[in-house]
């Protein structure tokens, strides 16, 4: 680890010691131990619903290579989030075990860069209205009348797909100059594949299907959201936790280069929190079951993918 992360790993743990300190260790420690261990399992286990979506939504994109299957691409994004969220890595680091993830599955390495850069793109993209839409029930009132909420949630989404379909092209020459820049920057990750990323300059069906695939998977998140707090006791409407989650989700972008996005999570929470009213200690208590779930859902997960890198790492060796 680079001195830049390491610095950034020991502000990210301080911050994290002063978010806890800031909402009073008791109250948060009372709020973690009210969800109980039967709440963490299901916690757990309705998070990989969320795994499964995103993962599949990879495989929309690269469907057409060779030996793909969605289960591989599934397989691949929860190793990916495993090594980001319990590795003292940052997200960059969790999408490199990915794509080497997804080689071990017996893809050729040559398009998987491109399959992943696509896939990047187009979860970005979809993270863009579920944040707007967020930011528009806050400003027009969670509380309000159903269709007001609904209108507040459609309204940035059509906003975005109609803007997106008028500027296609602009966008298309955009994200291919920015493929071409990266491929000859790092030429290994072979961005000049013509599949996937033809496939996402032109915006095809499985492009399509793959961004509402992603935007499902944020919507998930927010029901996941609403699942905890209820289990904390928290009386948060289902509007009130998209709001919640959308604006993490917002806030949480600006710790992509931080490990494990420590003190940047907590912060986010705590932000996102105090908007819809909610006090810091159960905000700090919603940061750190994520992290528990992401603990209990990581661990077997790198378990599994150094087993089968030692065995190949064996295989190699008894073949010599």
């Amino acid at each position: 680890m680079s001195r830049a992360k390491l610095l950034a790993f020991a502000c990210g743990i301080a911050a994290l010691v002063a978010a806890v300190a800031y909402a009073g260790t008791a109250a948060v420690e009372q709020a973690v131990l009210r969800v109980g261990i039967a709440g963490l399992a299901l916690v757990a286990l309705i998070h990989l619903p969320v795994i499964a979506a995103t993962g599949s939504a990879w495989w929309l994109i690269g469907a057409e290579l060779p030996g793909a299957a969605p289960w591989k691409f599934i397989w691949a994004r929860y190793v990916r989030e495993a090594t980001a969220e319990v590795l003292p890595f940052s997200q960059l680091g969790g999408i490199v075990a990915g794509a080497r993830t997804l080689t071990l599955t017996g893809l050729q390495s040559a398009p998987v860069g491109a399959t992943l850069l696509a896939d990047l793109i187009i979860e970005q993209l979809a993270k863009l209205p579920y944040v707007l839409a967020g930011v528009a029930m806050l400003l027009l009132g969670a509380r309000g009348a159903p269709l007001r909420v609904i209108a507040a949630a459609l309204l940035p989404v059509c906003a975005i797909a109609i803007l997106a379909s008028l500027g296609r092209r602009r966008c298309a020459a955009l994200l291919r100059r920015g493929a071409e820049a990266l491929a000859r920057r790092w030429p290994a990750l072979h961005l000049g594949h013509a599949g996937p990323l033809d496939r996402l300059f032109n915006w095809d069906r499985r492009t399509a299907a793959a961004l509402a695939t992603h935007t499902a998977a944020w919507a998930l998140g927010a029901a996941e959201t609403w699942v905890v707090c209820h289990l904390m006791g928290l009386a948060v409407s289902p509007a009130q936790a998209l709001i919640l989650d959308s604006l993490f989700c917002g806030l949480r972008t600006f710790g992509f280069a931080v490990p494990a996005a420590l003190g940047v999570q907590e912060a986010g929470y705590v932000l996102a929190c105090a908007l819809i009213g909610v006090p810091a200690a159960p905000a700090v208590a919603l940061s750190l079951l994520r992290r528990v779930r992401e603990l209990l859902l990581g661990a077997p997960a790198l378990g599994l993918w150094q087993a089968v890198e030692g065995g190949r790492a064996l295989a190699g060796l008894s073949d010599k």
